[in-house]
């Protein structure tokens, strides 16, 4: 989300669509077959990372284990003959199995995520990020698994009590009609609420049905829900919360023209049939809005960054949308909107397939910011809550501001706008990750600023200064609580936490996310990115310590 800069509410809300047709999404399908016993690390000297909670989130082998004999190299199947082994380390391989869900790139080696299955249905953010070297050996492995399970579905496929249910809740916390809700669609996923961000949870996985919700919260402003109902008992509630992210081309622009995003079909859509018409889209040239060709060039540099910086090479295969206008697949942003109260529209915001702006607020660090939503909703999928949450706007601050810096062509790249999140935009600026107490943010894990109140928007858009600052220190160098960073220089950081969106797993903390950029940062030494040494790692691990990210327990 690219909050407001004087907004009086930080809670969201998607358009106000009404309640019509259920969509259920079918279980997504493995692409590789349950794990073989292989590779087991119980036999190896290895260190293992724990939470405070005892479950184990990281395992690295002292020596890179090798794939069994006979397997061929190739990621996913590598992947796969290390899934058994990896599975014994993190819950004694006696809840579900694991399936290869996506491939990474990292340098000459890969990042391979398996998502866990109980009876081929996924356990909510149980994920494990398997490191490996060209070879297919396996260097590490991040995450968290469900520890055991409880319980079996009744039926996989959801009633309409389902989708009711998840309405009448959110229906209640906002104190609206429940035809200012909608169901965008119903899947069944296994739910555990240590894996969902519950602080003090213990982990078992329930059966339960995902509702996604769209709607209105909070007057006329976007926003969208996650609401988790028991797949035993349908009017049970087990977890709900805000899943709002305010961040080939094709722009629309709206002329201030006053819309009713309440409406069943959302009017920011870009080519939609409800929404504008594409204004400039691929191979036309600048059309003199403004706006319009800064947009359509921040999508372009944006995409280039991340094909140069960050092995990602096509960002609009990953998180482009085609609304069948005839442009295909692209990267959509509609310009310069307005709601029915609101004009100029003073956010920006990334819904899950596309971005709307208000008027002024094309600028490319807020570009960068929403696309990298998208990027970490496809990758990463951080849980939009409390750490992960935190770690899901650094997330976006950090990739925004290095597309910005990046485009020494940018008339707004001046030195006094380094770190300068807003620079240049309607808003003015709004956080400054070089010193985030300026904008009341902390710089260091639990230090002042620290925000613990209840409101989610405001803990995310807070306590993402600490991720903020570890990598501008990264970058710059500097010193914070008495510890002194070398700079590493933009590139090597830029590779650096593109290998770490790759290994993080949704309900990734703090703690894990020091974890991650340890393990990294030695993968990219391995892997040969961006010309990374073993000193640097010593760098990326003082800044850590600058910080104070805490750190998970250790054993050998």
């Amino acid at each position: 989300m690219y909050p407001r800069k004087r907004q009086k509410s930080y809670g969201a809300a998607l358009a106000i669509l009404a309640i019509s047709t259920m969509v259920f999404a079918a279980s997504p399908g493995a692409f590789a077959q349950p794990q073989t016993p292989g590779s087991d690390l119980s036999a190896v000297p290895k260190e293992v990372t724990k939470d405070p909670q005892g479950t184990v989130r990281q395992v690295v082998p002292k020596e890179p284990i090798p794939v069994p004999v006979g397997t061929p190299a190739e990621a996913p199947k590598a992947a796969q003959a290390h899934a058994g082994g990896v599975a014994k380390s993190f819950n004694g391989n006696k809840v579900g199995d694991l399936v290869v869900d996506s491939t990474f790139a990292v340098g000459n080696g890969t990042t391979v995520r398996l998502r866990q299955e109980i009876d081929s249905v996924p356990v909510f953010a149980a994920a494990v990020s398997q490191s490996l070297a060209a070879d297919g050996s396996l260097l590490a492995a991040t995450g968290s698994l469900s520890q055991r399970s409880q319980g079996k579905y009744p039926s996989t496929k959801p009633s309409e009590a389902v989708g009711k249910t998840a309405i009448a809740k959110l229906a209640g916390q906002a104190k609206l009609p429940a035809d200012k809700f909608t169901i965008a669609r119903v899947t069944p996923y296994w739910y555990d609420a240590q894996l969902a961000s519950v602080p003090d949870a213990k982990s078992v996985a329930v059966p339960a049905f995902k509702v996604d919700v769209h709607g209105d919260g909070d007057k006329n402003k976007p926003g969208r829900w996650v609401v988790f109902v028991d797949a035993t008992d349908t009017g049970k509630v087990l977890d709900s919360w805000d899943d709002s992210k305010h961040v080939n081309r094709v722009v629309c622009d709206a002329k201030s023209e006053r819309v009713d995003i309440e409406s069943p079909d959302d009017p920011t859509v870009c080519g939609s049939s409800s929404g504008f018409a594409a204004t400039r889209k691929e191979g036309q040239g600048p059309v003199g809005i403004a706006d319009v060709d800064n947009i359509f060039d921040y999508f372009g540099t944006t995409e280039g960054f991340y094909a140069k910086y960050t092995q990602l090479r096509n960002l609009t295969d990953l998180i482009g949308s085609d609304t069948r206008d005839g442009n295909g697949k692209a990267l959509r942003g509609t310009v310069r909107i307005c709601t029915t109260d609101e004009c100029p529209y003073a956010n920006a915001f990334w819904t899950g397939d596309h971005m709307a702006f208000g008027s002024g607020l094309a600028t490319e660090d807020i570009t960068g910011h929403e696309l990298s939503h998208g990027v970490t909703e496809h990758t990463s999928g951080l849980v939009y809550r409390n750490e992960p949450g935190a770690i899901n706007e650094s997330m976006s601050d950090i990739f925004g501001e290095l597309v910005f810096l990046t485009n020494t062509s940018n008339p707004c790249n001046i030195p006094a706008n380094r770190w300068q999140i807003g620079a240049c935009s309607s808003l003015g600026v709004i956080r400054d990750m070089q010193n985030p107490k300026a904008h009341r943010q902390p710089d260091t894990y639990k230090g002042p600023n620290w925000y613990t109140g209840s409101n989610q928007s405001v803990l995310v858009h807070t306590n993402s200064g600490v991720g903020n600052k570890a990598a501008q220190l990264m970058v710059d160098g500097g010193s914070l609580n008495g510890q002194a960073v070398t700079a590493i220089g933009l590139p090597k950081t830029a590779a650096l936490y593109w290998t770490t969106q790759t290994v993080l797993t949704a309900n990734s903390t703090y703690g894990s996310l020091a974890s991650a950029l340890v393990t990294a940062c030695n993968t990219n030494v391995r892997n040969g990115v961006a010309g990374t040494t073993a000193a640097d790692c010593v760098q990326v691990d003082n800044a850590i310590k600058a910080v104070k990210l805490p750190r998970l327990n250790q054993s050998t």
